[in-house]
């Protein structure tokens, strides 16, 4: 496989899109009073209308992987962002998880919804790739598509906001417990997936227990197989150890703290704590937050990886520095516009809605981070 890029595009707001796909053929209204304006990644820019209903709001755009149009619809977005230049395309499970069995449905109907959306991501891919599309992409974009599968927090279940504060009063063991058979599903996926993503996480406990969940998975690759299990179904497979890329993405109240409070400097000291050689991290970020945070945010993580590499390199043998232990940076943020529940609407003017000034944003942080690089590197 050719090199990737050392720069990759991530999709971005696929739940607004599909919003819009909704609106254009008048499905769903345009009365909803759902404040909950952020999707399973953060990179959107919304418009001043209302949201459609999805078929099912306790999973939000997920509800539409219960129908095969819905399903279809799910494809042609993914292979929308592939034609705009993505090398990254996330699943549309964000709000997908076993929460929902409180809602009537059961663990078993979640976990076929999780690998179907698997299936249309890889669809989509495949679509898009047999289309010849790679010759249309601009020069220096790799060609190769990677699937991520999407875990969002456990505020954005709840649909109520909680994602803005972190603010869940549970325990760690509660919230390892709401992430584990879903992070099993994508596991025993893995080789259909080039990663997993834990996004818009906006609490330091939720950032420990998925730290916590991730080690113990990690610990159970180096455990033998029973040999009653080698014929099981992918379903018992829940000791299943995680392959591939996983990141961290967190969701940040201004340009240096969670949510919930907690400094970013204190997040990523746990985070070097518990995984000291990015075993099973292997990429830090934020979304879900201003874009007018996001270059505050990025040279803080740009400046304490290039910090640990340093020390890194200082305590040992250059040569036997593994490039894979420097975390990757992932940024996608939203907007910024605020949501006026009274009118049913965005806020004209409230936040970066020009496509332009938001990806010159984008933009800047990368040369920031780019000269930071540079400067660190200098003798």
């Amino acid at each position: 496989m050719k090199k990737p890029s050392k720069i990759l595009l991530l999709d971005g707001g696929i739940s607004t899109e599909l919003e819009k796909s909704l609106a254009a053929r008048g499905s769903g209204t345009s009365n909803d009073d759902d404040d909950d304006d952020d999707d399973d990644s953060g990179a959107c820019i919304h418009t001043s209308t209302a949201p459609v209903k999805f078929p099912d709001r306790n999973l939000w755009s997920s509800s539409l992987l219960l129908s095969h149009k819905g399903r279809l619809d799910i494809q042609s977005r993914h292979e929308n962002f592939l034609a705009a230049g993505s090398n990254i395309i996330t699943t549309v499970t964000y709000q997908l998880s076993h929460f929902a069995t409180r809602f009537g449905y059961t663990e078993e109907q979640i976990d076929d919804l999780l690998l179907i959306a698997i299936h249309q991501a890889k669809a989509a891919a495949a679509s898009f790739h047999d289309h010849d599309h790679d010759n249309a992409k601009p020069k220096g974009v790799d060609e190769k598509t990677f699937i991520v599968a999407s875990i969002g927090c456990y505020g954005a279940v709840l649909a109520d906001g909680s994602e803005y504060t972190g603010d869940y009063q549970l325990s760690v063991d509660d919230l390892m417990q709401f992430h584990q058979r879903r992070l099993e599903v994508l596991s025993r996926e893995s080789n259909q997936i080039d990663g997993i993503a834990f996004e818009t996480i906006p609490s330091l406990i939720e950032v420990r227990a998925i730290l916590k969940l991730l080690k113990l998975k990690t610990k159970t690759k180096t455990k033998p197989r029973p040999k009653q299990d080698e014929g099981a179904s992918s379903r018992s497979g829940c000791n299943r150890d995680v392959n591939g890329a996983v990141w961290l993405s967190l969701a940040c109240q201004n340009g240096s703290t969670l949510n919930d409070g907690t400094s970013i400097s204190e997040v990523l000291q746990v985070l070097d704590l518990e995984d000291p050689n990015s075993d099973i991290v292997h990429g830090i970020g934020v979304n879900c937050c201003k874009v007018g945070f996001v270059h505050e945010l990025s040279l803080l993580l740009a400046r304490h990886i290039l910090d640990t590499r340093t020390s890194t390199i200082r305590d040992s043998d250059i040569k036997n520095l593994n490039p894979k232990a420097i975390r990757t940076i992932v940024l996608y943020p939203n907007s910024g516009e605020d949501w006026d529940a009274v009118n049913n609407c965005w806020e004209e003017g409230s936040g970066c809605t020009i496509a332009e000034d938001f990806a010159n944003e984008m933009l800047r942080c990368i040369r920031s981070i780019h000269n930071l690089c540079r400067e660190m590197d200098r003798p």
